[in-house]
């Protein structure tokens, strides 16, 4: 997982630095617009502290600011939007050390005087943010990666703003190309047994069994579990739908699983969790030959934003741009600074027009709903390996699910807080909007 270019050093060298964005035609009373972006520094991320840097950077550099030194961590000046001159203000977290987040997240809003924040590395990350944001409604908050609904759908705060779909919503559509164009009907998930994987089997367990389908195994790997669990796949069910993600390191269990079935591309789907981590996606592409995913990312998208981050960043690697660590702050602040131009600059107008946004990000077209979670797009993908295995895998596009909201298409109760448990399949209810189109070509 180590993005090798950045060089990283590690030490805390970053802790609470703050990178200063000069802004040379503003007065010298004009007041800068404050953004406090929370990276991970320490702990088992800490190598993507640059990496996220460059993902929250990018939007500033495409408005005209340049990089002040080799790392992003340098800093980068020239820096203004809609007027008035940006400084960001960095904190320092440990992923899943929710006590050091909670922390930064205060610093920032009270001692750094900040206007919005952009964090959370992590899902559960986004529930602290939602916590932390009603002690301090004069500030906004974005989660930058793909969460837990909890954190914009079960007790909302009025002043965070979720560009990034949920968990759940990544998974719109495969359960229906499973069942209309692969033919299942009888499915067994293999998921991480975490709030990401329970979402994810939710999702797909309530979309797949609307449509008439049975799902009759689940197989809950717990982190770093080895292969072995493989024989717990039943052998008796038309497909097996993989949601697991890099941080159960599970690429040994999806190649052992892909040698064993007959034909992958037929009995295997994954989700976002495997085919958006360029790390995992690089181990198992092989394997994985013509299977179908659902993606949070557009393909065509991910391609015009990786031209765009090699022009900032010329000796980064694409497999760091790709990662939703860095492709994530780049939305989250993507969104911040166009809401920011539409209230001309105006903090106070900021959280309005955070709230009546309409982007295109990565993903396709996002809007936000009444509370404040985002309404995306997802897409359904063919993995391609690459020639003779040399080649870097790639997403060939096949699918889209147009406006994916919290519910799912209808499928998830705001109530639904995912969980252990076994998801409940429940047959005969009513499909969601995009079962008559998905798999039909």
């Amino acid at each position: 997982m180590s993005p090798e270019s950045w060089g990283i050093r590690a030490g805390l060298a970053a802790l609470g630095a703050a990178l200063t964005f000069a802004a040379g035609a503003c007065g010298e009373d004009e007041q800068p617009l404050r953004i406090g972006v929370v990276v991970d520094c320490v702990g088992i991320n800490r190598s993507f502290q640059d990496a996220e840097l460059s993902g929250a950077q990018l939007p500033l550099i495409e408005r005209g600011a340049r990089p002040a030194g080799r790392e992003p961590r340098d800093g980068i000046t020239g820096a203004e939007v809609a007027g008035r001159p940006v400084e960001l203000v960095t904190g320092c977290t440990e992923v899943n050390e929710f006590s050091v987040l909670t922390r930064e997240l205060r610093r920032l809003a009270e001692d750094e005087d900040v206007d919005a924040i952009v964090a959370a590395g992590n899902g559960p990350d986004g529930v602290i943010m939602r916590d932390v944001a009603r002690e301090h409604p004069g500030v906004v908050f974005l989660p930058a990666v793909h969460g837990a609904r909890e954190a914009t759908v079960r007790r909302p705060a009025r002043n965070v703003f979720r560009f990034a779909a949920d968990y759940g919503q990544g998974m719109a559509g495969l359960a229906t190309y499973a069942y209309r164009r692969l033919g299942w009907r009888r499915a067994a998930i293999v998921l991480g047994n975490w709030d990401s994987g329970w979402l994810s089997r939710d999702a797909f367990a309530a979309e797949f069994c609307s449509l008439g389908g049975t799902v009759s195994a689940e197989v809950a790997l717990e982190v770093l579990e080895g292969p072995a669990r493989v024989a717990e796949v039943p052998r008796d069910v038309d497909g097996v739908a993989v949601l697991v993600g890099q941080y159960f390191r599970p690429a040994e269990f999806i190649n052992r699983l892909a040698r064993r079935v007959g034909d992958p591309a037929r009995e295997i789907v994954v989700g976002p969790g495997v085919v958006d981590e360029p790390a995992l996606l690089r181990a198992t592409a092989p394997a994985l030959a013509g299977v179908a995913a659902s993606s949070h990312v557009d393909p065509r998208r991910m391609r015009e934003y990786l031209r765009a981050y090699e022009r900032a960043y010329p000796g980064a690697s694409p497999a760091i741009a790709r990662h939703e660590l860095v492709s994530g702050y780049r939305d989250a602040m993507e969104a911040l600074l166009r809401a920011f131009e539409n209230a001309d600059g105006s903090s106070r107008r900021l959280p309005r027009e955070l709230a009546r946004l309409r982007i295109d990000l990565l993903g396709g077209p996002v809007l936000l709903d009444d509370r404040r979670q985002a309404v995306a797009e997802t897409s359904i993908v063919r993995i391609e390996p690459g020639t003779n295995g040399s080649a870097r895998p790639s997403l060939a596009p096949m699918d889209k699910v147009s406006d994916v909201d919290r519910s799912v298409g209808g499928l998830l109760p705001d109530a639904l807080s995912p969980s252990h448990p076994p998801a409940e399949c429940r047959r005969g209810g009513r499909p969601p909007p995009w079962a008559g189109q998905i798999g039909t070509r």
